[in-house]
């Protein structure tokens, strides 16, 4: 076996001058990048495991054939809160620890989803765009301030959400199984049922994590309760909204408009819905601010290092590993 631990980085977010890499080098692993813009296919990840000890992941595909072809891992820590690429039971199976970076860049996704809503509301892509291109269009859009916001998952960044609706006055709705009511009187904000939630608001953002009961929580049936002048915003998961019955609500103008960071597929292809002049799209990029890139890095490489030495990830999301991980 080789003197050095072998961690591949393939995170688009750590770029090979991080300086959250010397965390690993300084614990004298051999640092392997292999990044990518994209999120790396089934088929490469079994070629790139081989060899490696840890993995400062991106939303590769973690799938039962990747991990079965890993002859030496130990972790896999995903740089930021989602693991759904992961298959855990096979992780769990082969005492691979699979950890996350919460709390890294909420507030970097909450600050992106607001900036989308204010986009949306004063077509402010249109007009950039109208206006580089020699026009001199103008169109009024409603007012943020004082609507009414629908946020989707309270968890860390929806909360950000309910703190940056009520810095501009709005009524903020929420939904969530798990409810934060000492938080909800102290903003104030309100914890209603999903169906008032998108009866009411002006703005829906979506903040839930991708779990069987949340795929295609935003569907067609679900989207016809919400107001013909309302936006969507999703930085959350793409499998949260039916992206077809969206693009259909948008075409009929049964929805002013909707911002999408992610996307059921990565990249999403030539998706109809990219053609619509009431959408903004981006790469899934929210949770990718400066400070937050490092935080995360830096938490994900400490806790790469840590179970090399014997111990923990920060954030498991696999504890049934513990019963007979290899650490």
């Amino acid at each position: 076996m080789p003197d050095k631990p072998r961690i591949l980085v393939t995170s688009w977010l750590v770029e090979e001058d991080d300086p959250a890499l010397q965390v690993l080098r300084d614990a004298g692993c051999e640092v392997v990048m292999g990044r990518s813009p994209r999120p790396r296919t089934v088929e490469d990840m079994v070629q790139a495991i081989k060899g490696i000890d840890g993995v400062v992941a991106g939303s590769d595909n973690y799938s039962a054939p990747v991990i079965e072809a890993a002859d030496r891992l130990k972790t896999i820590v995903r740089v930021g809160v989602g693991y759904d690429t992961v298959d855990l039971a096979a992780a769990t199976k082969k005492s691979v620890q699979v950890g996350t970076t919460p709390g890294t860049n909420h507030h970097a996704v909450a600050d992106y989803a607001f900036g989308l809503m204010l986009a949306l509301a004063r077509r402010i892509v249109r007009h950039h765009n109208s206006t580089a291109a020699g026009k001199w269009q103008r169109e009024a859009g409603p007012d943020v301030y004082g609507k009414t916001l629908g946020i989707v998952g309270t968890g860390a960044i929806g909360k950000g959400m309910a703190r940056r609706g009520r810095g501009f006055s709005m009524t903020v709705l929420a939904h969530d199984v798990v409810r934060d009511e000492e938080l909800a009187r102290a903003l104030p904000f309100r914890y209603v049922e999903l169906d008032e939630l998108l009866r009411e608001s002006d703005y829906v953002t979506l903040h839930a994590p991708l779990l069987p009961s949340t795929r295609n929580l935003i569907n067609a049936e679900r989207l016809r309760l919400m107001k013909p002048t309302a936006f969507l915003i999703n930085t959350a998961r793409g499998e949260l909204v039916d992206l077809d019955a969206l693009t259909d609500a948008l075409r009929a103008e049964r929805l002013a408009g909707a911002a999408l960071d992610v996307f059921p597929k990565e990249p999403p292809g030539d998706h109809p819905i990219l053609h619509l002049e009431n959408v903004i799209v981006s790469p899934h990029v929210a949770g990718g601010s400066t400070e937050a890139n490092l935080a995360a890095a830096r938490m994900a490489c400490e806790s790469v290092v840590s179970v090399l030495k014997g111990g923990r990830v920060a954030y498991c999301v696999n504890p049934d590993v513990y019963g007979g991980a290899r650490a």
